[in-house]
């Protein structure tokens, strides 16, 4: 009986230090070309004012890197940003999926075209990593562009349904996975990232 109370107050003692201390740990943020993603590498912060160009999934999905880059490569995932990663477009698309990422707290968007089943991934960073610490201007800004995001996450919720919105980013090189192409994903892994605004429509 005795021993029986001791596992009791164990495991109540574990779960408890669980919580508090899952509660404590400093934001998650990312590694694999973090800065380019994030738009605070020494080009991207200036994207942020950039006009941006009309254009649609079924056209941005079958362009080809001018370099394949690979999750499990290091030196990929020190990659600086490419040229064509400088482009901020706006499209209109269909949200089929929203969650938050485990590895970085992203939020991540499916986005499928109107016109086809064609579909690429779109992120919004989390406002709250270290990275921003020292970027102010871009904190604020994905602070609105992250619950703007949770808006359409609620509404395709309720809705049970794609939900129809425009989008503006910041067009994006993501790897190839050594396991199977996450889902949503485009043909040469184009994405969104980051998602400078989204909007229901």
């Amino acid at each position: 009986m005795k021993s029986q109370w001791k596992l009791g107050f164990l495991i109540v003692f574990l779960v408890l230090g669980f919580i508090f201390c899952s509660q404590h740990l400093p934001p998650k943020c990312g590694k694999w070309r973090w800065d380019v993603k994030t738009i605070t590498d020494q080009q991207g912060i200036g994207l942020l004012s950039k006009t941006p160009t009309k254009s649609s999934i079924d056209e941005l999905v079958v362009i080809r890197p001018p370099k394949m880059l690979y999750s499990d490569n290091q030196s990929d995932g020190r990659e600086p940003r490419m040229s064509s990663e400088t482009q901020v477009v706006e499209i209109i698309a269909y949200v089929t999926k929203v969650k938050r990422e485990s590895d970085d707290n992203d939020l991540h968007l499916i986005l499928k075209s109107p016109n086809s089943e064609n579909t690429m991934v779109g992120e919004i960073p989390d406002p709250a990593c270290s990275t921003f610490d020292r970027f102010p201007v871009l904190r604020n800004h994905f602070t609105k562009t992250r619950l703007d995001g949770y808006k359409v996450w609620d509404y395709w919720k309720n809705a049970k349904r794609p939900i129809k919105v425009k989008v503006t980013g910041v067009l994006f090189w993501d790897a190839i996975h050594s396991q199977n192409k996450p889902k949503g994903a485009s043909q040469y892994c184009r994405e969104i990232h980051p998602i400078l605004s989204i909007e229901i429509q």
